[in-house]
């Protein structure tokens, strides 16, 4: 039986940095979206959340089924 080898730690840092870039951009658009839909469109905040929301979920959702 093999044994299990494991990351070194600069080695998860550096995934780590590498998934800060599309966290930013994803916070950043989704607040510029949210400001949009408020004061520009005029809509609910609560409903601007629930559209988020159900979207991520539906990803979540889909993601299981279109991924190899």
């Amino acid at each position: 039986m093999k044994e299990k080898t494991y990351l070194k730690w600069y080695n998860k840092v550096g995934y780590g940095f590498g998934d800060i870039a599309g966290n930013v951009v994803y916070a950043l658009l989704s607040s510029f979206v949210m400001i949009y839909l408020t004061n520009t469109v005029g809509l609910n905040p609560g409903i601007i959340g629930t559209l988020i929301a159900v979207s991520k979920l539906f990803d979540g959702i889909t993601d299981v089924f279109l991924e190899p």
